[in-house]
């Protein structure tokens, strides 16, 4: 793509102009269809028009980590109604017709939705600009059908999109990360050299997160930290060799480009035939693998159905998919607190009422009040007791007692 001039982008950026100027000429065709960009090393990238005005963009390299952690931002309580979409057609627009549902039955509300739109606009952007040198071919598809002017959720001034991905890419520029891709997913390479550079309590986190399950924009996601910066201090430790960057796949099955993303990544085990659907299920997210054994051996004595999970990146996905009746939840774990996940759960319509009880080693009067201004209903001071565990399950679920 050659540089030339643009009435929507005036910035220093050839490439950026390039662009814009590609979404000009799909406006003023009256475009309703997609352009596209084929790369030699990642999945096509396309943006979607109706009747020349930009609406959505999908594919690249990681879509369907995106459009999961997009939702996970915006809306967490959208997760909970995917069983409601299986009827709707994956094809290449299908995050835009499942938003349009989401709003359509009031799990989502438009100025969400559009903001989530901004957000995934910028990104596929973001990576056409990164990947411009190695753009291959460019195309148009015409679709008329593909989204209906009606269908339409919000348009899009184009400064919302050009400005703050000028701002993106100017920062990932200035901080020498051009190379870089935030679609990698860095690994721990030498953990005790990192130790001695690092506090304590930044190593913790960083040894749950470094293992290569998470690329640079989630991890800026889950750490609630700045892409940029983020990335550029992670990639000072890779120039020291003590983490490394690698190239991870998608969500999706491979070779079914156009299936809908599972979430969460990774899932518990389901039910086995010996549990009875009827009884409460229990929820406990803690890092210590041998309190949630402990917890599983009592609640299970009891009748009621148990899951565990020791990842609190995961515990929020893990809850929106399981629905527990109730959840204990460990106060300190590495990256997301206790607190923290009590905010999180909270948020979500579905566990407005759903009792939240803490565990924790430290019961002060402080971490009490605390707890309950994040939403939790009880505390348990650890290694809880079994009869402090079930008398808090009776207490708290009375009309779901196994008799």
């Amino acid at each position: 793509m050659s540089a030339v001039a643009s009435t929507i982008y005036s910035g220093q950026f050839p490439v950026i102009q390039a662009i814009a100027q590609q979404i000009e000429r799909a406006g003023q065709s009256n475009l309703s269809g997609s352009l596209n960009f084929d790369t030699v090393h990642m999945p096509r990238m396309r943006l979607f028009f109706v009747m020349g005005r930009l609406i959505w963009a999908s594919g690249g390299q990681h879509r369907f980590r995106r459009w999961r952690r997009l939702l996970l931002k915006f809306c967490p309580s959208a997760i909970a109604h995917s069983e409601h979409f299986s009827a709707i057609t994956y094809g290449p627009c299908w995050e835009y017709q499942i938003l349009s549902r989401l709003i359509d039955e009031n799990h989502m509300s438009r100025d969400v939705a559009r903001s989530l739109i901004c957000h995934n606009i910028t990104e596929v952007l973001f990576d056409i600009v990164q990947s411009s040198k190695l753009i291959e071919r460019f195309s148009c598809t015409k679709d008329d059908e593909l989204v209906t002017a009606q269908e339409t959720i919000t348009l899009l001034p184009m400064n919302d999109l050009f400005q703050p991905l000028e701002q993106l890419w100017q920062g990932w520029c200035d901080a020498r990360l051009g190379q870089y891709s935030p679609h990698l997913c860095p690994v721990l390479e030498q953990p005790e050299l990192l130790k001695g550079k690092v506090s304590a309590d930044n190593y913790d986190k960083l040894a749950k997160l470094l293992q290569g399950q998470y690329s640079l924009r989630e991890l800026s996601s889950i750490m609630r930290q700045d892409l940029t910066q983020l990335s550029q201090s992670l990639i000072a430790y890779e120039q020291q060799g003590w983490i490394k960057l690698l190239a991870t796949d998608d969500l999706s099955v491979s070779g079914q480009v156009e299936t809908p993303p599972s979430v969460p990544a990774r899932r518990l085990p389901k039910p086995t035939s010996q549990d009875r659907s009827t009884q409460p299920l229990i929820l406990c997210v803690d890092d210590n693998e041998a309190i949630c054994q402990q917890m599983g051996k009592v609640i299970e004595s009891a009748g009621y159905r148990y899951r565990s999970i020791q990842d609190s990146v995961q515990a929020l996905h893990v809850a929106i998919e399981e629905k527990p009746d109730l959840i204990f939840v460990d106060l300190v774990m590495p990256v997301i607190s206790g607190y923290e996940l009590c905010g999180q759960l909270r948020r979500v319509a579905a566990f407005k009422e759903t009792p939240l009880v803490i565990l924790t080693g430290n019961d002060s009067m402080l971490d009490r009040m605390r707890g309950r201004m994040a939403g939790a209903n009880e505390y348990l001071t650890k290694p809880a007791a079994a009869e402090k565990v079930l008398e808090t399950l009776t207490r708290l679920l009375p009309q779901k007692v196994k008799s």
